[in-house]
């Protein structure tokens, strides 16, 4: 027997993951029975994908039968569905009333979601008056961002009447426990002298924490500052540099995100090996059937000093193991799909191949499948999570 096939055994196959949550199969008789808890747990787990596929239309399905019975949270979560036309169709209408009907509990991120709808003007005609008084209402019950989305409109006079003063001390508490919004948007109180004396240091202060906090806009704010020398020492190097900065945060660049996460080894197998004769020995494990050998033989084949010639058979022995329920090769070739390497580039399928690899693996694999969902239309992800759960379903019935 090949060496390497005792193995399969301790790298796993993506199954069910074992977890101190109910067993899905547990929730679906409960939800089925119409507990709405039930419903919203089961929810909760096709939302997120751990232990399952990720399916926002099982989820959405799940949401409504709980909002229907009066769950404020899964009415919310019904609502953003409808509003982003993940699972389901895009409704902006009836997105806004289930967040209506969701910020009667008063909860501060309900009354946030409802009144970014009437900031916006989506689902509903646009009301600033309104969208005061719930971020207010939110801001009370001491949610931080509300406050600051409070002190925006303060300090521009959209909806209640222009005062700085009040903005500013919106912006302070939030600010201090380290809010990127609140810390820019105080810069900008004291660059202009707006309820404030003009204090261009103090400005420069605050843009540098909220640019160390990422947020893009106090990048160029700061460049600003250094470019012309308020409030710091003039210096068109760092005022380039946060620019560049600023630009490569606003990208959020694919190709960047991909070249960044690389391919992924698992760190309970043996190191690479790139010597000819390991490869070899690969090889026979791996057209025998091993998925574990298909595996390596893949992973030294797309990190070896060849790579770009060797992407169409990394693909075919990722496919393999993925095949056989390896959850990184399941990720690796959804990576390869992404990026058009030894196969055709397509979203959808890499998506969908990522979506059943974080189903068995979500502690390490959820995260790169939802940072790469980004770049993909509700359509693509809606159309990969019907193919992946239709390959579960055969899978596990």
């Amino acid at each position: 027997m090949f060496r390497i096939l005792s193995l399969v055994l301790a790298l796993g196959v993506a199954a069910p993951v074992a977890s101190q949550q109910q067993p899905v199969s547990t929730l679906l008789q409960a939800a089925e029975t119409g507990n709405p808890d039930a419903q919203f747990q089961l929810a909760e787990r096709y939302d997120a994908g751990a232990g399952i596929p990720q399916n926002f239309a099982a989820a959405a399905l799940w949401f409504q039968a709980a909002a229907e019975q009066g769950n404020s949270k899964a009415q919310n979560r019904l609502g953003k569905y409808l509003r982003a036309g993940l699972g389901l169709e895009r409704n902006d209408a009836l997105a806004a009333q289930w967040l209506a009907r969701a910020a009667e509990d008063g909860d501060p991120q309900h009354l946030v979601d409802l009144a970014q709808m009437y900031e916006q003007g989506i689902g509903v005609p646009q009301d600033y008056t309104r969208t005061a008084a719930l971020y207010s209402q939110a801001s009370d019950k001491g949610l931080a961002s509300a406050a600051v989305s409070l002190g925006v409109l303060y300090q521009n006079g959209t909806g209640v009447a222009q005062d700085f003063a009040k903005a500013r001390a919106l912006y302070l508490a939030p600010a201090q426990a380290g809010d990127a919004r609140a810390q820019n948007n105080l810069g900008l109180l004291y660059t202009r002298g707006n309820g404030v004396a003009q204090d261009y240091e103090l400005a420069a202060e605050w843009f540098s924490k909220a640019a160390q906090n990422g947020l893009a806009t106090a990048m160029t704010n700061l460049g600003v500052m250094y470019e012309n020398g308020f409030g710091v020492e003039q210096n068109d190097e760092k005022a380039a540099d946060l620019y560049r900065r600023r630009g490569q945060n606003k990208a959020q660049n694919l190709e960047a995100l991909l070249e960044a996460t690389g391919f992924i080894p698992d760190p309970r197998l043996i190191p690479p090996d790139y010597t000819k004769a390991a490869l070899n020995v690969l090889q026979t494990g791996a057209r025998q059937g091993d998925p574990v050998a298909q595996f390596l033989l893949a992973y030294l084949l797309a990190t070896g000093p060849d790579a770009h010639a060797n992407y169409p058979t990394t693909a075919h022995w990722f496919e393999g193991a993925a095949k056989a329920g390896l959850p990184l090769a399941m990720a690796n070739l959804g990576l390869l799909y992404y990026q058009g390497l030894g196969v055709p580039q397509d979203f959808v399928t890499g998506y969908m191949w990522l979506t059943l690899a974080a189903a068995g693996n979500p502690d390490t694999l959820a995260g790169l499948r939802d940072a790469l969902s980004q770049k993909m239309t509700p359509d693509q992800i809606n159309q990969a999570q019907n193919i992946a759960a239709a390959r579960w379903q055969k899978k596990y019935p």
